[in-house]
């Protein structure tokens, strides 16, 4: 029963009409952009000063009084989109598991392909710099503290390039599991491959210091321990992972079975370029899961500490690899 109560919590979300009450406007869509801007200590571009004031869409410096765009500094910088429009695009992309494409966004929207892949773009970029923020391990919501289970991926790719799956993206999933078996955050990141040195790459860059990790057994895997991090090894074979919540992997293999359903839904192919952003919002979404009518308000956060990227960055820049 408790875990049939906790599932309906998960699925109620913030619905259409609601959604509508609340950012309709772009008056309500500006307070809301603020709030979020000023909890991230906003600081006046020319004095630093953190005291200001909102004018219209422009923010006001009490100190030196120099003004700016309420969306400077955030992916949302030099939009000409109103803010209604971002806002519905955040409601559209956090309100799904399956992901939305960009001809669907635009269709929504009333925008052209190009502004609405631009849109998403910025959005999953804004999502991904937010995950960098964390690191999986620590303690579950009892005081417990949690094992973290990896596994290496292969993402993509629509035939063998030769021996080994060639064309297809190599990527480190990780998970929390709590004590009861429940799955806490995610963690994914692409490697240049699944050696040693990017083990440790992805375990500095997603996981606590003392944390404990189970893997399967990857040579490349034995890099996760550490004088003061222990890493276990579980051989599961070709064996059919077993459904039991409780038995090893099985929030892993439920999180990697959920990012395939997500782009395989929406997406033909995603370029090697776009990739991190993609696994970057998913986990996102999927860190949030257990609040989803507080998505809107997470998104705004998210924009409020990220940085500025241009149309042409988004198009031109290169994959992001560990290792």
């Amino acid at each position: 029963m408790a875990g049939v109560l906790v599932m309906l919590k998960v699925m109620k979300g913030l619905t259409d009409v609601e959604f509508e009450r609340l950012y309709s406007t772009e008056e309500a869509c500006i307070e809301a952009l603020m709030m979020a801007r000023r909890e991230a200590l906003m600081a006046c571009p020319s004095c630093g000063h953190d005291r200001n004031y909102l004018c219209g869409r422009r923010v006001g410096c009490t100190c030196c009084n120099r003004r700016w765009s309420v969306t400077a500094g955030t992916v949302m910088n030099g939009t000409k989109l109103p803010l209604t429009t971002w806002f519905r695009a955040m409601h559209i992309m956090t309100s799904t598991k399956q992901g939305v494409s960009a001809i669907e966004l635009g269709r929504r929207l009333g925008v052209s392909y190009p502004t609405a892949w631009y849109l998403a773009k910025r959005l999953r970029r804004a999502m991904t710099e937010r995950e960098t923020r964390y690191l999986l391990g620590g303690s579950g919501p009892d005081g417990a503290p949690v094992v973290v289970e990896a596994d290496d991926v292969y993402l993509g790719g629509e035939r063998n390039q030769g021996s080994g799956p060639g064309g297809k993206t190599r990527m480190i999933a990780a998970t929390e599991r709590y004590e009861d078996g429940r799955m806490g955050h995610v963690a994914m990141r692409m490697v240049a491959g699944f050696t040693s040195r990017a083990v440790r790459a992805f375990a500095d860059t997603c996981l606590t210091a003392t944390v404990r990790v189970h893997t399967d057994g990857l040579k490349a895997f034995l890099a996760f321990g550490t004088s003061v991090r222990s890493h276990v090894v579980t051989v599961s074979g070709s064996r059919r992972p077993s459904r039991q919540r409780t038995a090893p992997f099985h929030g892993l293999n439920t999180a990697i079975a959920n990012l395939s359903t997500a782009l395989k839904a929406t997406h033909k192919a995603i370029a090697p370029q776009h990739t991190s952003d993609y696994l970057g919002a998913f986990c996102w979404t999927t860190n949030r899961r257990h609040n989803m009518p507080g998505m809107i308000h997470a998104a705004c956060r998210a924009v409020a500490t990220s940085s500025i990227l241009t149309r042409h960055r988004a198009y031109d820049e290169m994959p992001v690899l560990l290792g």
